[in-house]
């Protein structure tokens, strides 16, 4: 579990990830950031959140994950009260790698009507 999206950015930095932040917002109800990390000649995008734990349970914050994996097709690097969106997302592994503790969710189908 990580405080803030700083917490994330440092961890991703001691996976050998160096992240440049390129936007950051913090709020009550917790933290996100885009960092673009370079790896194998491809720029990397990695939208953070960090979600508050005295506002969301753990089960909303499942719920905003299932969200974006099946509304938006994405694939997550996730692990307690964040979460991050890796684009392009075959290099997910390589992020959830230098998270401790992380899991790759890749995209759920969309629902059929």
């Amino acid at each position: 579990m990580y405080a803030s999206v700083d917490d994330v950015i440092t961890a991703l930095g001691r996976g050998g990830f160096d992240c440049k932040v390129t936007l950051r917002n913090e709020n009550k109800f917790g933290s996100d950031a885009t960092c673009e990390v370079q790896h194998r000649q491809t720029t990397v995008y990695n939208k953070i959140s960090v979600l508050s734990t005295s506002r969301f349970s753990r089960d909303e914050v499942g719920d905003s994950i299932a969200t974006g994996r099946r509304a938006y097709g994405q694939t997550f690097v996730a692990a307690g009260n964040w979460f991050i969106w890796v684009s392009p997302s075959v290099y997910a592994h390589d992020m959830a790698a230098a998270l401790p503790g992380s899991v790759v969710l890749e995209p759920l189908p969309l629902k059929e009507k």
